[in-house]
């Protein structure tokens, strides 16, 4: 398969109180936030990557509004893909609900972590302390959930992150209602710092 790898690692995330939903991703492609983070107001968030396939975030979302848990929707999408094996793909919704497929395929390392109230995913990453150090910077982290979500893709980062270092890096947050934040930074020599700055 002539694809490009688009390793990644990511984290989906619901507050305390399931007011407030959000993704953040950084990744050694460029524009990585217009491919593998979907959202919707009320209705939940997908990281769709690995040999990404978008329909994974726009057709899970429609189905999530459709009222499927995301463990239904996933399974759908994936009955439908013979090329299921190359993706990694996470959901959460506004009950807290979780679903995340990886691939046999995605490229090496390749990991998960499911927490009471997130999921990380990553794929072509250094090892497995890239996901695992992302876990226990967002429980032990204070702050807004956009600041939390920015620490752990730090802790990424700094753990060796995307095996080719990252060019971009994205990070949505989403209530009932509407977007809350949308930041996007593409071919940034750090774009995860870059994050920072842009939210303080």
């Amino acid at each position: 398969m002539n694809k490009p790898k688009l390793g990644t690692f990511s984290i989906l995330t619901i507050s305390l109180d399931s007011r407030l939903m959000g993704l953040g991703v950084a990744s050694g492609s460029t524009s990585v936030g217009n491919r593998v983070l979907h959202a919707k107001p009320g209705i939940g968030v997908i990281a769709t990557q690995s040999y990404t396939n978008i329909a994974y975030g726009i057709k899970g979302l429609e189905l999530l509004a459709k009222g499927l848990s995301p463990k239904e929707a996933l399974d759908e999408l994936l009955m439908d893909d013979p090329g299921r094996e190359l993706r990694q793909v996470a959901m959460m919704d506004f009950k807290r609900r979780k679903a995340v497929f990886t691939g046999c395929e995605a490229p090496i390392f390749h990991g998960e972590v499911l927490g009471e109230d997130y999921v990380i995913v990553g794929n072509l990453l250094a090892g497995k302390e890239v996901v695992d150090s992302m876990a226990r910077e967002y429980e032990s982290s204070s702050g807004n959930l956009a600041l939390r979500m920015a620490k752990a893709l730090k802790a990424g980062s700094e753990s060796g992150g995307d095996k080719r270092g990252e060019k971009s890096a994205a990070l949505i947050v989403i209530s009932t209602e509407k977007v809350e934040v949308n930041l996007k930074i593409d071919r940034h020599t750090n774009p995860v710092r870059e994050l920072f700055r842009k939210l303080s």
